[in-house]
C-alpha cells in the first residue's frame, strides 16, 4: 500500500508543479488528451472561466480572473481573502497538452487586516524571499492549495454529454 501511495505521489508531482522561472512563479501541468486543439478551445469557451482566448498553430493562450480559492482547514490570510487571476498557454503534442499558468495574482475579495477589497498582489510577494527562492511556509502550506485549485480550474471532461 505504501509503495502504491509513493508511486501515486511521485507520478502526480512529476506532471503538475509550481516553480520559479526567471523570478516569476509559474504552474505547469501535463495532461493526457485525445481531442484536437479546436475541441479543447470549445470547452474553454463554454466553461465561462476564461477570457481573451486565442488559438495559434499548436497552442491556446488566454486569461482567467476571479477564480475562487477553495481549501479545507486553515490557510494563509491572503488565500482566505482572495481569488486568483492570471494568464496561461496550453501547448499541444500528440495525445497530451501542457498548461503553463503565469502572471499569477491574488485579488482581495474583502477588507481584512492589511488587505483592501479589490487590491491585487502578485504571487511572488507571498511566495519568494529576498533571494528569489520559495519561502518555507509557502512551499509546505500554500503550494498544495494553489496547485489543487489550478488543477481544478483546468479540469476538462473528454466525455460527450449525449
Amino acid at each position: 500500500m505504501r509503495l502504491f501511495l509513493f508511486l501515486f505521489m511521485v507520478n502526480t508531482l512529476a506532471f503538475s508543479q509550481i516553480e520559479v522561472d526567471n523570478g516569476q512563479v509559474i504552474w505547469r501541468s501535463i495532461r493526457q488528451y485525445k481531442g484536437t486543439s479546436e475541441q479543447l478551445l470549445k470547452q474553454l469557451k463554454s466553461s465561462g472561466k476564461f477570457s481573451s482566448l486565442e488559438l495559434n498553430t499548436n497552442s491556446i493562450i488566454g486569461k482567467f480572473a476571479d477564480a475562487p480559492i477553495n481549501y479545507k482547514g486553515t490557510t494563509s490570510m491572503y488565500l482566505m481573502a482572495s481569488n486568483m487571476m492570471g494568464s496561461f498557454v496550453i501547448q499541444f503534442k500528440e495525445d497530451r497538452y501542457r498548461i503553463t499558468a503565469k502572471n499569477l495574482k491574488f485579488k482581495s475579495q474583502t477588507s481584512v487586516g492589511i488587505f483592501d477589497e479589490g487590491s491585487i498582489y502578485p504571487i511572488e510577494k507571498y511566495a519568494l524571499n529576498g533571494n528569489g527562492e520559495f519561502r518555507k511556509r509557502f512551499k509546505s502550506k500554500d503550494v498544495p492549495i494553489i496547485e489543487d485549485n489550478l488543477a481544478k480550474l483546468f479540469e476538462f471532461s473528454q466525455e460527450d454529454d449525449w
